[in-house]
C-alpha cells in the first residue's frame, strides 16, 4: 500500500484529478498501465472472478471504504477485465461513491448524468478510460500514426491493452480528425461514436447499415484486415437538409469474428471546411433576404 499516494488522492473529487495525481506519482509508467499494481497500492486487497450472472463487475469494501475487493466477470477477455477493474477502482477512489455495489454491462457504457446512479457510473467510466488510456500519451501516439484509419485503433488497442470499442471511444474524444466509428453485428448498427463536430448521421442504433455503403460490400474474409478507402456521397450516411450540400465521406471497414464489424467514416479537412462555409453563407442569405421589420 502506498500511503503517500492515498493521502494525495483523498483530496481529489473528480476522475481527472485522480488520474493526474496517479500519473504524477508514476512518471516512469508506459502503456499498458499496470492497473492491478495500482489497485494493490491503494489497498484493494483482492481481485477475483465474479460468479454472479448479469453483472460485469463489483466493488466490495469495509464500512469506511478504506480497503476493498474488486470482482470481474468470470471468463472476461483481458481488455474487458482491465476496464472493469479500472471502473470499480474509480468507484473506490471517488469519495462520493459508495462501496458494495454491482455493475452491469450497461453501467460500463454509461455516459449520461440524468440521475445519481448514471452520473456515478459515467464518472467511473471516465476514470477507467482516462487511467487506461492517459490523454497525453494517447494524443502523442495518435499523432505519430497520422490521419484517421481503422487500423490505428487496432494498433493502439494492442499497445494499451484495451478493447477496440474502448480505444475508438477514446480516439473520438481526443482526435482532431472529423470522424465517426460505427459498430455493427450481422449488418445491424449496435452503436456509433463520433467526434462532436461530425455531421448528424441518418443511421442510428438498431438500423441496418445503409444501402449503398461500402461496408455492405466488404468481403467476408480475411478478418481484422481493413478494407480500402471508398469515397461516397455524404447522403449515404448523413441527414440531408434542403439547400445544403452534404460533404463527401471516406469509408473504411474491418470485419471481425461472429458477424461483428467496425466502420470508420472520415471527412477530409477541406470537405468539412466547405460545409462550414456553405452553412455560413446560407445563414447570411437568410439574414439579408428576410430581415425582421
Amino acid at each position: 500500500m502506498n500511503e503517500e499516494l492515498l493521502m494525495d488522492l483523498a483530496d481529489c473529487g473528480s476522475p481527472e484529478k485522480l488520474i493526474a495525481v496517479i500519473l504524477k506519482h508514476h512518471p516512469a509508467w508506459t502503456a499498458p498501465v499496470p492497473v492491478e499494481e495500482l489497485a494493490a497500492a491503494v489497498n484493494i486487497v483482492k481481485i477475483a472472478e465474479l460468479e454472479v450472472d448479469g453483472f460485469e463487475g463489483s466493488l466490495q469494501t469495509d464500512a469506511k471504504k478504506t480497503k476493498g475487493v474488486i470482482l470481474y466477470k468470470a471468463g472476461a477477455r483481458d481488455e474487458r477485465r482491465r476496464f472493469t477493474i479500472a471502473h470499480e477502482l474509480g468507484h473506490f477512489l471517488m469519495p462520493s461513491h459508495v462501496g458494495n455495489q454491482f455493475c452491469t454491462a450497461a453501467d460500463l457504457r454509461e455516459t449520461r448524468r440524468d440521475n445519481l446512479h448514471q452520473r456515478q457510473e459515467a464518472e467511473a467510466n471516465r476514470f477507467a478510460a482516462g487511467l487506461l488510456i492517459p490523454k497525453p500519451w494517447f494524443v502523442r501516439d495518435m499523432a505519430a500514426l497520422g490521419e484517421a484509419d481503422v487500423t490505428h485503433v487496432q494498433t493502439l488497442g494492442k499497445q494499451y491493452r484495451t478493447s477496440l470499442e474502448a480505444t475508438s471511444n477514446r480516439y473520438t474524444d481526443l482526435t482532431d480528425d472529423c470522424c465517426a466509428f460505427v459498430f455493427a453485428k450481422d449488418g445491424v448498427i449496435r452503436y456509433v461514436r463520433s467526434v462532436t463536430n461530425f455531421p448528424r448521421l441518418a443511421a442510428k442504433r438498431g438500423d441496418p447499415l445503409p444501402s449503398g455503403c461500402a461496408s455492405l460490400r466488404a468481403p467476408a474474409a480475411p478478418l481484422r484486415i481493413a478494407s480500402a478507402w471508398a469515397e461516397l456521397d455524404g447522403s449515404t450516411w448523413l441527414q440531408t437538409e434542403w439547400g445544403k450540400r452534404p460533404p463527401k465521406i471516406l469509408e473504411q471497414t474491418m470485419r471481425q469474428r461472429d458477424g461483428h464489424q467496425v466502420t470508420l467514416l472520415f471527412i477530409p479537412t477541406e470537405e468539412s471546411d466547405d460545409v462550414d462555409d456553405n452553412e455560413t453563407e446560407l445563414e447570411r442569405g437568410w439574414e439579408v433576404g428576410f430581415r425582421k421589420r
